[in-house]
């Protein structure tokens, strides 16, 4: 993955998260995005940025996120999914809700 793809879907998932990324673990702090460059942002690279946003589709959206293998598929309805099978799990969740993001 280029730098430029991940900024780009690092970027839309901000769009989608706001200014703060809520972490429920006692030992990690709040993310707060609205302070970082989209070149600092993890999402791409790690499971603790990656999941509250797996959360905000599943919980604040109501679509079904389904991770399996390497493979990630994110269902609106019966007839739309955006999925993708990646080089590993986190590659594959990343792009299937960068998939999701830019067909809003």
């Amino acid at each position: 993955m280029t730098q430029e793809e991940a900024n780009n879907g690092n970027r839309l998932i901000e769009n989608l998260m706001g200014s703060t990324i809520k972490i429920d673990q006692e030992d990690v702090k709040d993310i707060p995005l609205a302070f970082l460059a989209v070149e600092d942002m993890k999402f791409h690279e790690s499971w603790k940025w990656l999941m509250p946003v797996v959360i905000k589709i599943e919980e604040d959206r109501g679509h079904s996120v389904l991770i399996e293998k390497n493979l990630c598929r994110i269902t609106i309805d019966e007839d739309t999914s955006y999925e993708h099978e990646g080089e590993d799990k986190l590659d594959a969740v990343w792009r299937a809700v960068t998939k999701y993001l830019n067909a809003e």
